[in-house]
């Protein structure tokens, strides 16, 4: 089970889906951590998550409580349209490395959760060198709808292609050649975060595999050395590559950190930075473009969930990093020890995305049962556990509300068929939008929708219907969320 997840979250789409990229991916996760959690009741003698049980437990109640005082519960609840980092997303990273964890009991297990990964990986990659080939008029993505996704994915992958190739098996020329394949794909995406989060996946490996005796030293070179890397990129002309220059991100940053020092202890709650980001803006930072994440990953969780929330993710990390340092001897520990080193630097001028963040999770259950830290449950046959099996069949159902039916609402949202969508998935603004109508429209606003030209078309309904006061608290909303939204400044002056 844990294998198949990380062979489809590289490479699913659905064409049939007006998202077609990130929901099924997302659907994926959830539906995994649903059906893993389900089977890890069922298997009789599980391992258990040992110290790592209290860090997941402080994770899940800090979602909890984000979510318990959220300024937008329906947004926290359903995600907002192509984003989707909502509870129960949040939940289901913690529930899928649970899940590894429960599941996986040997190596053959474990090797195999590297491999599907590496393989889909590289699927994607070979799709991204022939977008790259063909001349498409988009950075090459390999069908993942954002090329920083896809240079996530190989920052993880290449470092344990490389672990397994160093072993020297019987496959090492199919590893040596994934490599390849990705590293030529990683220059196709032109990120500059995920060149980055490679170099230290492949020094962090470095470390991890030396003789002990030289661990520290490999350490502090691998630190200096990605440290070297930034300042390269932020003096010499790619600190302008792709039209994101690094100081966008700097300014950006210092304004997530006033957002973040409004409601510091549990945060604005899980999806609402698109609604409260707009108050603290101090700069136009693209035109119509209305930013709804900060773009680093611990910043963004310290603005949804506060600092309960950013440490108790930290206290996770933290028991999963020491234990692999400690057990980094042990095989296949090195190797997934370095891919989320890589996901890590990544993720510090990004953000947590289903299709990626989905695997670092899936690969940190997997660490900590490579690096021997689970321990053994007593046994026990699932057929004399009724209750057991009750429980099991209850999380796995869940998947049908979490993940079924919002791809078959956005399968009928393609097709044109707005109203259905939004009765299958009702808490989902984007459909209830796309009705058009104004009780739809302010049916959207109330659930929490992120696009200021929603609510400029509202105002427009709203003026329509002879209602100028509703009019005009509809445009300043607008402006609430993008203080820059030209069309929102232009209706509300000539209102």
């Amino acid at each position: 089970m844990p294998a198949l997840i990380g062979l489809t979250l590289p490479v699913v789409f659905l064409p049939s889906a007006a998202d077609t990229y990130i929901l099924p991916r997302t659907s994926i996760l959830l539906a995994g951590a649903c059906v893993g959690v389900g089977l890890a009741l069922l298997v009789p003698a599980p391992a258990r998550l040992g110290r790592l049980r209290l860090p997941l437990a402080a994770a899940a109640i800090a979602a909890l409580l984000a979510f318990a005082f959220s300024v937008a519960w329906p947004l926290s609840l359903a995600g907002s349209y192509t984003r989707y980092e909502s509870l129960p997303v949040r939940l289901a990273y913690l529930g899928l490395m649970a899940a590894a964890v429960w599941l996986l009991r040997t190596r053959i297990q474990r090797d195999a959760v590297g491999a599907a990964f590496v393989f889909g990986t590289s699927v994607a990659s070979l799709e991204a060198l022939q977008q790259a080939f063909a001349h498409v008029a988009f950075r090459p993505d390999g069908n993942l709808g954002n090329a920083n996704l896809l240079a996530a994915l190989i920052a993880m992958a290449i470092p344990l292609a490389l672990d397994r190739a160093r072993r020297m098996t019987l496959f090492v020329g199919p590893w040596a050649a994934a490599v390849v394949v990705m590293a030529a794909a990683l220059v196709t995406t032109t990120s500059r975060s995920g060149a980055l989060g490679a170099i230290a996946g492949g020094l962090a490996l470095v470390a991890f595999a030396v003789p002990r005796r030289w661990s520290a030293a490999a350490l502090a070179a691998s630190v200096a050395a990605v440290a070297a890397a930034g300042i390269f990129i932020l003096v010499s002309p790619l600190r302008a590559l792709n039209a994101d220059a690094a100081s966008l991100r700097l300014d950006l940053w210092r304004d997530g950190l006033r957002l973040m020092a409004a409601r510091p202890l549990t945060g604005w709650g899980e999806e609402t930075t698109g609604l409260t980001f707009g108050r603290f803006l101090t700069r136009d930072y693209a035109g119509l473009v209305t930013f709804d994440r900060i773009h680093s990953g611990p910043l963004d969780i310290a603005v949804t969930q506060g600092v309960v929330g950013l440490a108790a993710l930290a206290w996770v990390l933290l028991v999963v990093f020491r234990a692999a340092w400690t057990a980094r001897a042990a095989p296949g520990v090195a190797g997934l020890a370095a891919a989320l080193v890589g996901y890590s630097v990544w993720v510090s001028f990004n953000f947590d995305w289903a299709p990626v963040t989905g695997v670092f999770w899936l690969l940190a259950g997997t660490l900590w049962s490579a690096a021997g830290a689970a321990g053994s449950a007593p046994g026990r046959v699932a057929a004399r556990r009724p209750a057991a099996a009750a429980a099991a069949i209850v999380v796995a159902l869940l998947a049908v509300p979490l993940a079924v039916l919002p791809l078959l609402a956005d399968t009928w949202y393609l097709s044109g068929r707005a109203g259905l969508a939004a009765r299958v998935d009702p808490l989902q603004a984007q459909y209830h939008w796309a009705l058009g109508t104004l009780p739809e429209l302010q049916r959207a606003a109330d659930l929490g929708e992120t696009d200021p030209g929603m609510y400029v078309q509202l105002g427009d309904a709203y003026l329509k219907a002879g209602d100028a006061a509703a009019a005009r608290r509809a445009y300043e909303r607008a402006l609430e969320i993008d203080p820059y939204y030209s069309p929102a400044s232009q209706h509300l002056a000539a209102l």
